[in-house]
């Protein structure tokens, strides 16, 4: 079960970093900055808050918010 759960984690990745190849463009700069630091560079939520300078929680919601408009354009569950 636990490996099911770790599979869809990546397939849903995959799917997040081919939405953000196709439509960067309408994510702000904020946004389009800590998904490429959390999705293509691989850096933790700290990480990106030491390199922007702000808050962990910042980043996440930041991040949520960039996903959120992904999804709209591909549909991702």
């Amino acid at each position: 079960m636990k490996n099911k759960n770790y599979l869809d984690d990546l397939d849903k990745r995959e799917k997040y970093i081919q939405a953000f190849s196709k439509f960067s463009h309408v994510l702000t700069t904020n946004q389009n900055q800590i998904f490429y630091l959390y999705y293509i560079e691989d850096l933790s939520l700290s990480e990106i808050s030491d390199i922007v300078a702000t808050t962990r929680s910042s980043v996440y919601d930041t991040l949520k918010k960039a996903r959120n408009k992904l999804d709209k354009f591909l549909n991702i569950n």
